[in-house]
């Protein structure tokens, strides 16, 4: 079988990519090590939020902004594909002081956005608790953003999955990729156990499995996970409407009664646990900004393993290798990023250009081999 275009990863990026991709009439073969996306894409909040706590603008910052416009539409197309509802949700973040911390440096990072016109609002005390009553009293201070958003990521990969199907790409779960095929300086294919499946792209999008694939080739490509715990809890009513943050954690009301809590970041390798210090942390600091979770009942505990790097942005785009394509790397942005890195992946290989926008997350910034062939690529 000949295949345009093989994608190493089920995640929402890999996902994402084979859905444009199968869109265009490609014929796309999604290869997952376990179920798709069963690891960090079903363990993160769904949240759209490129504005909270960043701390100035640049290329990145303008990607997520970017990414944050196309959601709307990526939602509608992607649940009239589906038939499955990715419950996009549109009422904004509320990020909240509390009694105790200095409002200034809380909110330091609002104050360029203000100044750059971004949706932003300050609000008193008055307005916090009658947008939302069950907040603290103990708040001195809050911004909502009213343009960011959510979606339910479980229901997003759920939907993802049966839009491929429906496109025609070929998805295989359970099944780890164990190498690269290789002619000279081009790609071919990907080795899968005793398989070789060929294919005019590999599109590598194997999350924090990433790198173990690129050294052999002696590509200095570092991908590492950050693993997150994160909590679900449920009471008889949703005391909030809305995703509201603190400096120490969020929580993130579901249309089903749930309300998630999370998330910690630590660098403990590919060890995926739930520990009582981080579960203990993330439901003190939860009741702190929202008391009435102090009833809820504990419904789940879980963690995921984030594609972190060291400069915690992603890579993206083509390698020193012909016909192989990086994208992974996307830290704690991978639901948000979504659907602008499928459309600058969807380019690279359909109009055989690489998009501008990639050049800031090229792979070569990490290239420490000497190989100078990457550099001269052009960037439209």
């Amino acid at each position: 079988m000949t295949r345009d275009v093989i994608i190493v990863g089920g995640g929402v990026i890999g996902c994402s990519i084979a859905w444009k991709l199968a869109q265009a009439g490609l014929k796309v073969t999604v290869i997952e090590r376990g179920r798709i996306g069963c690891e960090a894409s079903r363990a993160a909040a769904g949240m759209i939020s490129p504005q909270s706590e960043a701390s100035t603008s640049g290329p990145f910052f303008d990607l997520c902004l970017k990414s944050r416009s196309m959601y709307r539409r990526f939602a509608q197309e992607l649940s009239e594909a589906s038939g499955i509802d990715i419950q996009y949700r549109d009422e904004g973040t509320l990020f909240v002081v509390l009694r105790g911390q200095d409002v200034k440096e809380k909110t330091n990072w609002s104050r360029w956005q203000v100044e750059a016109g971004l949706p932003i609002q300050n609000l008193s005390l008055n307005e916090i608790h009658r947008l939302e009553p069950a907040v603290t009293e103990s708040a001195i201070g809050a911004i909502l953003l009213p343009e960011e958003h959510q979606v339910e990521n479980r229901r997003l990969m759920d939907a993802l999955t049966t839009a491929l199907q429906r496109a025609g790409a070929d998805l295989i779960e359970g099944s780890a990729v164990t190498g690269l095929v290789c002619r000279g300086n081009r790609v071919l294919g990907i080795q899968l156990g005793r398989n070789r499946l060929e294919a005019g792209f590999v599109v590598l999008a194997a999350g924090a499995w990433s790198s173990e694939l690129m050294q052999p080739l002696g590509l200095n490509i570092k991908v590492f996970p950050a693993h997150g715990q994160m909590i679900a809890v449920r009471g008889s009513t949703l005391p909030i409407q809305r995703v509201i943050h603190s400096s120490s954690v969020y929580v993130v009301p579901r249309r089903d009664g749930r309300i998630l809590i999370g998330s910690t970041v630590e660098y403990t390798g590919f060890r995926k646990t739930i520990t009582v210090s981080a579960i203990k942390h993330l439901l003190n600091a939860a009741v702190e900004l929202v008391p009435a979770l102090e009833e809820f009942e504990i419904e789940e505990t879980w963690s995921g393993l984030r594609p972190d790097t060291v400069d915690h942005l992603p890579i993206m785009g083509p390698t020193a290798l012909d016909g192989l394509i990086f994208a992974s790397g996307h830290f704690r942005n991978g639901i948000l990023l979504a659907p602008v890195t499928a459309e600058l992946i969807a380019d690279t290989i359909l109009q055989n250009y690489i998009p501008g926008e990639l050049a800031p997350f090229a792979v070569e910034r990490f290239n420490n081999t000497g190989d100078s062939s990457q550099l001269s690529r052009s960037y439209c």
